[in-house]
């Protein structure tokens, strides 16, 4: 279903694409995209749409600016030094509660987060579901990141709430393996290659699969809206030829990675994104491509959900208008 409704997007943005190099190639316009860890898998489409051309081909000029941390880019958009954002869904809802702007999700990317919830190998036989993790102590990181999001939403998922569960900060891998073992924490929502390595080595076991459409949506009821390009409400109205190249480009992107297997994809990245371990990044994306297995559109109840999750995390977002968060308009039709 997925590969017949992308092929579908295909055609009609391809022909585009065409039409926008015959009319826009003396003066391409120019767009600037602040994205959350320019080079980590979760931003896989954005890479790989600049790499093989796909902006060029919808006339953009786009520069992708890195921004994991500070300034993040909120604050990119919000002083003009970009035009759109490639982030997690959910920074649109903290742009109204926190930027007092309005940013809206136009192609979502990522159906997972890309993560699994691993469990202390120690409490084994104890720890069967998230309801027997109640009062144990897990590290997720920031208050907002994709870790905590998800780990919440599966509690909340679970009939418990936040207040469930003690969250614990990010620490290098060796040190979260360590902290497992020795009790420091029970357990872990993790990326890979680091859920991986807690398996591996004995320190942690999966309780759940975020990493899959299939699994994430028996451990939250739905898939997660994750990775996704959202621009400012003002910038879509004003600019809606961009915005139709941008939304062409990425589509582009999910068709090349869901028909591509992880060693054709990472032929393209540029050397920098491979790491000094080719053949561990190679497994590292053949595992992480499973989360872009959409065709850009959201799911209003992946949406409700996720914002339920937020809200559970912080009340203020409970004045999210989730209706202005995103839009399926500059998709084609299903």
């Amino acid at each position: 279903m997925v590969r017949s409704l992308l092929f579908a997007c295909a055609l009609q943005f391809l022909a585009y694409g065409a039409a926008a190099n015959g009319t826009a190639a003396p003066g391409q316009s120019r767009v600037v995209l602040a994205v959350d860890g320019i080079e980590q898998p979760r931003n896989l489409p954005a890479l790989v749409a600049e790499r093989l051309g796909y902006f060029r081909d919808a006339g953009l000029i786009v520069t992708l600016v890195d921004a994991p941390a500070d300034p993040p880019p909120a604050k990119l958009m919000e002083d003009g030094r970009a035009d759109g954002a490639i982030a997690y869904f959910h920074h649109t809802f903290m742009s109204q509660i926190e930027d007092r702007s309005v940013t809206r999700a136009l192609v979502i990317l990522g159906v997972t987060p890309g993560e699994r919830l691993m469990v202390a190998a120690r409490l084994r036989g104890k720890v069967r579901s998230v309801s027997d993790l109640k009062g144990m102590r897990i590290i997720t990181g920031g208050p907002n990141s994709g870790k905590t999001t998800a780990t919440t939403w599966a509690f909340v998922h679970a009939g418990l709430s936040v207040r469930d569960f003690m969250r614990m900060p990010l620490v290098p891998r060796q040190a979260a393996a360590q902290a497992l073992a020795d009790g420091g924490a029970d357990a872990i929502m993790a990326h890979e290659p680091d859920a991986s390595f807690f398996e591996a080595n004995g320190a942690a076991y999966q309780l759940l699969d975020l990493s899959t459409p299939d699994g994430t949506r028996a451990a939250l009821g739905t898939l997660y809206p994750s990775t996704a390009l959202y621009l400012s409400a003002s910038f879509i109205v004003a600019h809606p030829r961009e915005v139709r190249g941008l939304v062409a480009a990425l589509l582009r992107s999910l068709i090349f990675i869901e028909s591509h297997d992880a060693e054709a994809i990472v032929a393209v990245l540029p050397a920098r994104a491979k790491g000094t371990n080719r053949a561990a990044f190679v497994r590292e994306i053949a595992l992480d491509k499973r989360m872009f297995a959409g065709d850009g559109r959201m799911d209003a109840a992946a949406a409700t959900a996720e914002l339920q999750a937020m809200t559970a995390l912080n009340p203020a977002y409970s004045r999210v208008r989730l209706g202005e968060t995103w839009s399926n308009a500059f998709l084609p039709r299903p």
